[in-house]
């Protein structure tokens, strides 16, 4: 039997595109997707869902900001909607207060692991990353999945297999901020 929660679930929320040639291209920086770029859109909807999730009575470390701004990046460059991003910021805030969920973690963690669970299931464009060379940014995933290119901070791009690449996560600060 097929398990069609998964599918409704994905129905209402953006369809995150899972093959490259699906993705934007690389002169999305420059031109951007319905008048904006990657930078702008990021710009715009990383305050708002930081007000979103701070209706929670909670204060961020700096930390858990850059996290949610570069996991917001990702899913921007997945083509994930902005009115999607602050609707699952909306429904964790709304979730704690209503029936406790997520207590004893940071909600801006729990809304990091929610938009990887939903759309950044595999390693995605514009996510910051740990490799065994230093920490960068995924400039493209190939198509298996099994290789990804990154800029590392020092401005070499390397191509690497994607089992040595390893996302920031709780463990582990971004050591620059992804715009």
């Amino acid at each position: 039997m097929r398990d069609t929660r998964e599918t409704t679930r994905q129905g209402w929320l953006s369809v995150p595109r899972p093959r490259e040639e699906e993705r934007l291209d690389p002169h999305v920086y420059e031109r951007g997707v319905n008048g904006l770029t990657v930078a702008e859109a990021t710009e715009r909807a990383f305050p708002r869902v930081m007000a979103i999730l701070a209706r929670s009575g909670e204060h961020y470390s700096e930390f858990e900001e850059k996290l949610v701004k570069q996991t917001i990046r990702a899913a921007l460059i997945s083509q994930v909607s902005r009115a999607n991003l602050y609707r699952i910021a909306g429904i964790l805030v709304a979730d704690r207060r209503d029936e406790g969920a997520h207590l004893g973690t940071s909600l801006a963690l729990a809304y990091v692991a929610a938009l990887r669970r939903a759309f950044l299931k595999k390693l995605s464009v514009g996510e910051w990353v740990q490799t065994p060379a230093g920490a960068g940014e995924v400039r493209y995933v190939s198509e298996d999945g099994s290789n990804a290119a990154v800029m590392l901070n020092s401005g070499k791009e390397v191509w690497l297999p994607a089992a040595w690449i390893s996302r920031s996560g709780p463990s582990e600060a971004p050591d620059a901020e992804a715009s």
